[in-house]
């Protein structure tokens, strides 16, 4: 049904990865989880997925050198289905997200699904904010113009796609931006981009600035999104709204 393709270089995160995996609802899915680090020690990561039960799954290893998108091209060249869904290691996913990304984009028949209204939970202070309010629900549209816009973007930890967009688009040979140039090709060529609910995932924001692949600040998610709570975890939040 669904491959899952995941890319860490952080030994420390392998249990977030396997806990989001292993909890998800879609019963036929595999896991890609692709280690880009030389020191990890690939029998112990081994052990660990095998002792979560996790049946199905590729592992593979590549050393620090490669990019993240290249690693990312090579997970989805592995993948056993149709269908790829793309997870960051250190994000909350609840049970029902591949459940719910998974059907949008079997619905929709769009060629790449993710979220443009995402919550983001700031660890530093428990704060949860809603990043681009609205942009849930809708199409992206190119009009013809190839004018990408920020406000078009896909959290990168979100994007669900067919497998055979990487043959047209593949991910850039970049360790920073590898998910909205990715986004931004997709766009340029034409291909049914969906932005689906904000609803299942938050993005965590962790207080260490050069934890995150990315160049974004902090101050910039906060001008872009509004308060929604302060609470001990993402996931309480979500079980409450259930």
């Amino acid at each position: 049904m669904i491959s899952v393709i995941i890319c860490t270089n952080r030994g420390d995160f392998l249990q977030n990865i396997l806990s989001n995996f292993k909890k998800q609802s879609i019963k036929d899915k595999e896991l890609i989880l692709i280690v880009n680090s030389s020191t990890v020690n690939l029998n112990n990561v081994q052990q660990d997925i095998e002792d979560h039960h996790i049946n199905k799954y590729e592992l593979l290893q590549f050393p620090d050198q490669i990019s993240l998108g290249e690693c990312l091209n090579k997970g989805v060249h592995a993948a056993s289905f149709e269908y790829i869904g793309k997870m960051d290691d250190d994000d909350y996913y609840s049970p029902t997200y591949l459940k719910e990304t998974y059907e949008t984009l079997v619905q929709t028949k769009a060629d790449v699904v993710g979220k443009g209204s995402f919550y983001i939970y700031f660890k530093r202070n428990h704060e949860l904010r809603l990043y681009n309010p609205k942009h849930e629900n809708l199409w992206i549209v190119n009009n013809g113009s190839n004018q990408y816009k920020s406000s078009y973007f896909l959290s990168g930890g979100t994007l669900t796609f067919k497998k055979d967009v990487i043959k047209r688009v593949p991910f850039p040979a970049v360790n920073i931006g590898e998910d909205s140039g990715f986004q931004q090709k997709c766009f340029e060529q034409g291909m049914k981009m969906y932005s689906s609910s904000k609803e299942n995932y938050a993005y965590i924001r962790h207080s260490q600035p050069k934890h995150h692949h990315s160049d974004v600040t902090e101050d910039l998610l906060k001008r872009r999104s509004v308060f929604t709570a302060i609470t001990r975890s993402p996931g309480g939040f979500f079980k409450e709204r259930q």
